[in-house]
């Protein structure tokens, strides 16, 4: 097993513990839980078996796995990306609506 294996493993156990935690303190919805949940499983087959990708890779036309797992990457990480832009308008509505009624209450007295 090379290093880069050893070290991705590492880091995907430890980042499965704090996804953990996070939802057991409840500061992570289910959905997001088993999102994360499979990406760190993911990364852990991927560090211990290599070839475990090849042929999802192959199925969807990309030779190498490498290759298929950074493009896969990059779309969980725009959805991502998407996610928190529609989370942080929605704060930002939120807050807007909340200092209008703050003021509203502050003219009214």
């Amino acid at each position: 097993m090379e290093l880069i294996s050893i070290i991705a493993i590492m880091f995907s156990v430890f980042a499965l513990s704090r996804t953990i935690l996070r939802y057991k303190d409840k500061k992570v919805k289910v959905r997001e839980f088993i999102l994360w949940i499979a990406i760190w499983v993911c990364m852990i087959i991927v560090a211990i078996i290599p070839k475990a990708f090849g042929k999802i890779s192959r199925f969807f036309g990309i030779q190498r796995t490498v290759d298929f797992l950074i493009y896969a990457s990059i779309i969980v990480l725009f959805y991502l990306l998407f996610r928190i832009l529609v989370r942080i308008e929605s704060l930002e509505q939120n807050i807007t609506k909340i200092v209008r009624d703050i003021s509203i209450r502050k003219r009214k007295k």
